[in-house]
């Protein structure tokens, strides 16, 4: 029969593994209520990003038609931009949309507002290029042999802004952009176009390209409060 100094001993361990067990029960309690009004942001992402698609599936088969792309000056331009972007955006998952004013920023530097010759017969806003020769494409004016390279022909000017949206989400090029905007989505921040054009440096040779992009994103804003 256990003595007086064993008995105490039983009962300075059950009272200490009382106590852990205690603990730990109000942690896991702390930890659940925190959790119901504190939510992980990654994992409202995970399930926000899951329902997106469901809806994006619901409307792929709806088979919407593409917009008019149709424009006689800036405004015009921007506005044009707006509506192919809301019918691309419509079967884009959100974590995977790119800021209208990059966008429409990069489309109006590299196609002088839509002016350009690749613009206007190629269809082509970001003076994307192909290697495949047998592509439909375009070369620069006063070339007449294959370079190695062409301006890539499309079939429409929305057209061109999938593909653009597509190149940057899948290129490895613009991988830094996508860990950004990732950050962005995470935070539950919103996306910030002058940020993030500064992570396409490999879009371009031109060295101070994002300032150029930035100016003209400037720019829209002016004559978007015109509108």
């Amino acid at each position: 029969m256990p003595n007086k100094k064993q008995w105490q001993d039983i009962i300075d361990k059950s009272w200490f593994y009382m106590k852990c067990f205690l603990a730990i029960l109000l942690i896991s309690t702390l930890s659940y209520f925190y959790g119901t009004f504190h939510p992980n942001q990654v994992a409202i992402s995970k399930i926000g990003n899951n329902l997106d698609n469901y809806y994006v599936n619901k409307i792929k088969a709806m088979d919407l038609k593409e917009p008019e792309f149709t424009y006689n000056n800036d405004i015009q331009f921007i506005r044009a931009m707006h509506k192919c972007i809301d019918y691309v955006n419509f079967t884009t998952p959100k974590h995977l949309r790119v800021p209208y004013e990059m966008i429409i920023g990069q489309a109006a530097l590299e196609s002088g507002w839509g002016t350009s010759r690749f613009s206007t017969q190629g269809n082509n806003l970001f003076g994307i290029r192909t290697w495949k020769e047998n592509l439909p494409h375009l070369l620069p004016v006063g070339i007449k042999k294959w370079p190695g390279w062409g301006v890539k022909v499309f079939a429409s000017k929305c057209d061109s802004v999938k593909y653009y949206i597509t190149m940057l989400n899948q290129h490895s090029a613009y991988k830094e952009f996508r860990e950004l905007r990732q950050s962005f989505l995470d935070k539950n921040l919103q996306l910030d176009s002058k940020k993030l054009i500064k992570k396409l440096d490999k879009f371009s040779t031109t060295a101070d390209y994002d300032k150029r992009v930035i100016r003209v994103i400037d720019e829209i804003r002016e004559l978007e409060e015109k509108k």
